[in-house]
């Protein structure tokens, strides 16, 4: 099972396309792959905690979406108690949080996190439009050098009972791990760049 993290007010097309080109695709060992995608597997009524609960933790691999969509929010989180809740944010520590536990063969059926790196769209009558640019050159560093250094309170602490709740490791690192951080280490690891794979997006979906 592969689990989709996306921030829908910027990538909700991009993550549905990436739904429709993996999901029940078959990997070269003959293994079916089902892809967790929350508008197409959470019940209508059904708590995001469950749904997610369902999702990611029974995922081999988790596939954030990383974009400026993603990033500037966060900009907006200072370590403070009264900082709002972050439901992507709670998705990436608890990522890496699980991701931690199976190297240390604490009891995580997750294997790998590979990001996708999102550029903007081009604009119409751009020399790249209707690709996308390289979140790099568009300031995804200098978003980046901004964040917090420091926990958000409201979002560690969730992610922390999220954790205890379920018996599962890294409920006291999730509660002291800062918000640069968070994001340097998803930075670290190897993934995609979208931009750099030719396939043109229907104009319809980058609207």
């Amino acid at each position: 099972t592969a689990f989709i993290s996306y921030r829908v007010a910027s990538e909700k097309f991009h993550a549905q396309l990436l739904y429709q080109l993996l999901n029940n695709t078959v990997t070269p060992a003959g293994n079916r792959v089902i892809v967790y995608l929350d508008v197409k597997r959470l019940v209508k009524g059904e708590d995001w905690e469950q749904g997610f609960a369902l999702g990611l933790l029974n995922s081999l691999v988790a596939v954030p979406l990383v974009s400026k969509g993603l990033l500037e929010p966060l900009l907006e989180l200072h370590g403070a108690e009264d900082d709002r809740q972050d439901n992507l944010l709670k998705e990436l520590v608890i990522m890496q949080m699980l991701m931690e536990a199976a190297s240390e063969g604490r009891g995580s059926t997750l294997r790998t996190v590979f990001p996708v790196l999102v550029g903007s769209p081009h604009p119409e009558g751009h020399a790249g439009y209707p690709y996308t640019g390289n979140l790099f050159v568009q300031g995804s560093p200098a978003v980046v050098k901004h964040l917090s250094r420091l926990p958000s309170p409201p979002t560690a602490e969730a992610v922390a009972d999220f954790l205890e709740r379920r018996g599962l490791p890294g409920a006291e690192e999730a509660r002291s791990r800062g918000v640069a951080q968070i994001i340097q280490e998803l930075f670290s690891v190897q993934a995609a760049q979208l931009w750099n794979h030719g396939g043109e997006l229907p104009v319809e979906d980058m609207a």
